[in-house]
């Protein structure tokens, strides 16, 4: 078995049709990552080269972080810590576009410690929904990341038992998976836009 517990809060405050403040928290815990208990707090500032009130047709955005982030490791890590407390940046570019055949979207984000620039995570997404008829779409989607970031893999060895059944992650340069998938949406093709602001795109990743 493994176990995961996540808790998440957002706020945004709107400054003007471009610009947006805000922030959000992260509370989690996971037997696969090797995390008995972690906290991330991560400030962000946001710009939309398109007005925001454009966003259910158009949105490019580029989101600047500054995460803080603390663990308390189940097992010692490959780098001598049980617990640390690390500063993040990160940086985050999102193009979503909507037309009557369908929506595309990509996101690029990087992030990089700031105590040691050589830990960095850099994570290309990108996807298409292409509409067939009304409601009903088809869907394909893919990431790729080059990893470079991994402070929590513990240091003892893994039995061959872990390894096959993915129980805790691994030591990893890269990581990419390719999806296919069909979505029915009922009602407005509009009816899940409320606020787009720091809502970034579908390949937006938290760690």
């Amino acid at each position: 078995t493994t176990e995961r517990t996540d808790f998440d809060g957002l706020y945004v405050k709107s400054i003007n049709e471009h610009w947006s403040v805000g922030g959000w928290v992260s509370v989690s815990s996971s037997t696969y990552s090797n995390i008995d208990f972690a906290y991330t707090i991560h400030p962000a500032i946001e710009y939309n080269f398109f007005p925001y009130d454009e966003s259910s047709r158009r949105l490019l955005t580029l989101q600047y972080t500054l995460p803080l982030n603390g663990w308390d490791y189940t097992e010692e890590t490959i780098y001598g810590e049980t617990s640390e407390v690390r500063l993040q940046h990160a940086l985050t570019a999102n193009l979503s576009l909507r037309q009557p055949w369908g929506q595309t979207e990509f996101t690029l984000s990087g992030s990089q410690y700031l105590h040691d620039p050589d830990f960095y995570n850099v994570n290309l997404f990108g996807s298409a929904n292409v509409r067939l008829f009304r409601g009903f779409s088809f869907r394909v989607f893919g990431s790729y990341a080059w990893v470079r970031d991994q402070l929590f893999l513990p240091a003892g060895d893994l039995s061959d038992e872990d390894i096959l059944t993915r129980r805790q992650a691994l030591a990893t340069g890269f990581e990419y998976f390719v999806s296919f998938g069909i979505t029915y949406q009922f009602g407005s093709i509009f009816n899940n836009i409320v606020n787009p602001r720091f809502g970034g795109g579908e390949g937006r990743f938290f760690f």
